[in-house]
């Protein structure tokens, strides 16, 4: 697998077990009012795969239009049960990503760039708001993302000055002194504040079309409206959970023959460098 580090026995199970009731309660609040999400990423892929998890994955992906989202949003301050909790980096300064994270709290799951940028992680899922997407010649929106992902990555590394994604490169001397260059020059010169303005600034658009994307993501996929809207069932490890309407054509886009499985290296988990999943026994894996 795509890490050195390995879950202890038991606590991968475990964590996904977190993940699942998190996931529960997102449905059970969307449902009731009525708003729009669909199991994003590698869990729409597991669904399909595997009927859940994939084996060995650790993290659950959701996606929503921004609207909803910022529904959500309003509805889980009251509506979450006791011990999770959303977190976003309007109202949490420690968090280094755009996106929505709800937390188990009383858990610890800290990654290797979560402890770059000094952020207490708890066993999470990530909530993606999807924007529509302003079409110029054909390109279904790309130039668009590629605008709303310049300023996640000006943030990105505003935050963590020595980033996971360099590890794999054999030039990464030279891209880590480049980094951090341009890491002590957004400290210098900028705000995460202004930075963010920016982003949000850049999601906006005149000239909607039928094309979503998720702008903080690390790569420009568009999606076309009729591949996410008026999402379908699909089981999750025995629980109904919504869908892309066309997730044979949303997985395709992703991952081209989805239903093969990759090879063992290729097969990427977020193991944390500390982890505690609830049961009081804390283990450092640095």
């Amino acid at each position: 697998m795509v890490n050195e580090r390995e879950y202890p026995p038991g606590k991968l199970e475990r964590v996904q077990a977190l993940e699942l009731d998190m996931l529960i309660q997102i449905d059970r609040i969307c449902r009731r009012h009525g708003l729009i999400y669909w199991i994003d990423g590698g869990t729409c892929l597991g669904a399909v795969r595997h009927n859940g998890f994939i084996p060995w994955d650790d993290d659950i992906d959701v996606g929503m239009p921004l609207e909803d989202f910022q529904a959500f949003c309003e509805y889980a301050k009251e509506e979450l049960p006791e011990g999770i909790a959303l977190h976003q980096m309007e109202t949490d300064a420690s968090q280094y990503v755009l996106w929505g994270k709800l937390y188990h709290e009383g858990t610890t799951f800290v990654e290797s760039d979560a402890w770059e940028a000094g952020c207490d992680e708890c066993v999470f899922v990530d909530i993606f708001p999807y924007i529509r997407l302003e079409e110029k010649k054909g390109d279904h929106g790309v130039g668009h993302l590629r605008r709303t992902q310049l300023w996640t990555k000006l943030i990105y590394i505003y935050r963590i000055k020595r980033p996971t994604v360099l590890e794999t490169l054999s030039w990464r001397p030279v891209a880590q002194l480049g980094w951090s260059v341009i890491h002590g020059l957004l400290r210098l010169t900028t705000t995460q504040e202004w930075l963010m303005h920016r982003f949000k600034k850049a999601c906006k658009t005149d000239h909607p079309s039928e094309w979503w994307g998720n702008p903080s993501a690390a790569r420009p996929y568009p999606f076309h409206e009729s591949t996410l809207m008026s999402p379908v069932e699909l089981s999750f490890e025995g629980h109904s959970v919504f869908a892309p309407h066309d997730w044979n054509r949303f997985l395709t886009d992703l991952y081209h023959d989805y239903m093969e499985l990759p090879p063992v290296e290729k097969r990427h988990v977020h193991t944390p460098l500390i982890l505690d999943v609830g049961d009081g026994e804390v283990i450092d894996l640095r």
